[in-house]
């Protein structure tokens, strides 16, 4: 079931890497998983934080061979349309060079924009960047590259891999300047409760660190922790 409006806002006033810390709490997945690593950048961080539910497509604009033909576009666009509001519009790239592959610029943004996308993801490249931050759409993808060359998309609505995180049709992405994550959907409405308590016992942390006199002792009885003795060695 979708979230309502005000979970959405809340889960959109948290950043990436504390979702993840929440998402832990409930066990629900592995910790190594869920996430993007360092080749899927946020383009336009000024944006704010990405929040949406996967519309997934395949694409692949670096192969000469390959048909030419509208019917994948529009299954994606299809998806776009079908998918709860907001939407994240998740492209995987399957050429041999997703560095040259370039999946979406400035038309396809608005475009997604007027269909209730609110970002465009994708593990090759993007154009026109100025053109998408202007239409709205918030980019996350290898870089940026100039040429569209023989663009098209396979297929939509499948699962996909980004990066290492694993994206399904429907589920729901957020991402920051540190990168992307799912947020699973069976915990989604309590993420957010979690996150916040994260959040004010790491400040409180913080705060123990700088008071006068903090140093490693401090440290290490804060966590009934035992200093070594300097006379048996590491």
């Amino acid at each position: 079931m979708a979230l309502t409006q005000a979970q959405l806002d809340e889960l959109r006033s948290i950043d990436t890497p504390t979702i993840l810390n929440a998402i832990e709490t409930f066990g629900v997945r592995p910790n190594t998983l869920g996430f993007t690593g360092t080749n899927v950048r946020y383009l336009a961080p000024d944006m704010g934080v990405l929040l949406g539910y996967a519309a997934t497509a395949l694409g692949d604009t670096m192969s000469e061979a390959a048909p030419k033909s509208p019917d994948g576009m529009f299954q994606m666009w299809e998806a776009v349309d079908e998918t709860p509001n907001p939407v994240v519009l998740v492209i995987k790239d399957f050429s041999d060079d997703p560095t040259h592959a370039v999946h979406a610029g400035d038309g396809m943004a608005t475009f997604a924009k007027v269909l209730g996308a609110d970002g465009i993801v994708t593990d090759a490249a993007l154009r026109d960047l100025e053109g998408i931050k202007h239409a709205g759409i918030k980019p996350f993808a290898r870089g940026l590259a100039p040429s569209h060359a023989n663009n098209r998309i396979v297929r939509a609505q499948v699962p996909v891999t980004i990066d290492g995180m694993d994206v399904n049709p429907g589920d729901l992405v957020h991402g920051d300047e540190n990168g992307l994550c799912t947020i699973p959907l069976e915990v989604a409405d309590k993420v957010a409760a979690v996150a916040k308590q994260i959040l004010e016992a790491e400040e409180a942390t913080r705060q123990s660190y700088l008071a006068p006199g903090f140093d490693l002792d401090g440290y290490a009885k804060q966590r009934n922790l035992q200093r070594r003795n300097p006379a048996r060695g590491f």
